[in-house]
């Protein structure tokens, strides 16, 4: 079998993109001097993710996955003062890097794909100025939430919650209107350049730790006799997400493992086969994440006594491409927590 332009791109991933840092570098000998060694690592790493992004998308033969990755990095470079030439730029040194490489018809391939994100940079998503709104259900709320967790009491934060308990508002609705939304305003605010990656992840632990305090309450809900895992992809470390779709089962009577993130498909297996589950869920939040979204359920499917189990993928990657999920194999894409619940129930009607 052929080997394809994204087995070259991967294959040949660092050399690329240290042929895609020189030429930066030297058709600019000004950003050595402004930004050092530090910058032409930082370049380097940028050209990594440039290739990788590329070799995913056309390995599932998604251009939009790409034109998705380069409007994120042209809004998130933005908010730091550096134009989308840069961007511009970046990808002329990637065609011209690959060239040498690969294949005409393997070229003529990567500078479709190249091409449509060059040609559509400029059209910026408009990042929302704000997830929150007081017209919002628990609107006030979760401003008043959001302005605790920016200014670093936790304490205060927790009390809140504590209260809407008190005023007898269901924790799904608090999950959905409070820790969801704010949970998109920090990943807004740290895109937008508002807030550093220390911020972000002290209200996302924040947020997590005062989740740990209704367990209490979720944990008590009557069984219904069906076994959840839960886990993020190898390699994905974003697992607030799906830590709140195991909640939401919890709390409609299923028993759930949450394994977190980062999980090695081997244990995820164990773990499958160990607590007898109906179902498992997956989380995916980037581009790079869906060969191993694949290959994991790929090898779920190959243990026989695993047969009975389904399959739900959800995540940021699988809701900008509703699609994907049967690129990979699953049984279902879950648009969030509820839907989750509402698509595995609907897959484990008269099933023993």
């Amino acid at each position: 079998m052929a080997i394809t332009a994204e087995e070259v791109i991967l294959a040949n991933l660092h050399i690329l993109a240290e042929r895609m840092t020189h030429l930066h570098f030297a058709n600019k000998p000004e950003l050595h001097e402004r930004y050092g060694e530090q910058g032409r690592q930082r370049c380097h790493e940028d050209a990594v993710y440039h290739l990788q992004y590329l070799a995913e998308a056309l390995r599932f033969e998604r251009p939009d996955l790409y034109v998705n990755y380069i409007h994120w990095v042209g809004s998130m470079l933005a908010s730091r003062h550096i134009p989308i030439e840069d961007i511009q730029d970046n990808l002329n040194y990637l065609q011209a890097s690959t060239k040498e490489l690969l294949h005409a018809d393997q070229q003529a391939l990567v500078d479709l794909y190249v091409g449509t994100a060059r040609s559509r940079a400029k059209e910026q998503n408009p990042v929302p100025d704000s997830f929150l709104s007081e017209n919002d259900p628990l609107g006030e709320e979760a401003a008043r939430y959001m302005d605790l967790l920016m200014r670093g009491d936790r304490q205060q934060a927790a009390l809140s919650i504590n209260e809407l308990l008190d005023r007898g508002i269901p924790i799904l609705d608090i999950y959905e209107h409070i820790f969801q939304k704010t949970q998109y305003e920090v990943g807004r605010l740290w895109q937008t350049n508002k807030i550093s990656v220390a911020h972000e992840h002290y209200c996302t632990a924040a947020t997590q730790q005062i989740m740990s305090g209704l367990y209490p309450i979720i944990f008590s809900k009557q069984r219904k006799g069906r076994t959840l895992v839960a886990c993020s992809v190898t390699g994905d470390l974003h697992e607030m997400g799906i830590r709140m779709v195991a909640d939401h089962f919890e709390l409609d009577g299923w028993d759930t493992y949450y394994l977190g993130a980062n999980m090695p498909d081997m244990h995820l297996i164990e773990a499958l086969r160990d607590n007898k589950a109906h179902l498992l869920a997956i989380s995916a939040t980037i581009p790079i994440h869906l060969r191993r979204v694949e290959r994991l359920i790929r090898s779920v499917r190959k243990e026989k006594e695993l047969d009975h189990v389904r399959i739900l993928v959800g995540g940021y990657l699988f809701n900008t491409d509703p699609g994907l999920w049967q690129l990979v194999g699953a049984d279902g894409h879950a648009l969030g927590a509820r839907h989750a619940v509402e698509l595995a129930n609907g897959l484990m009607k008269n099933r023993p």
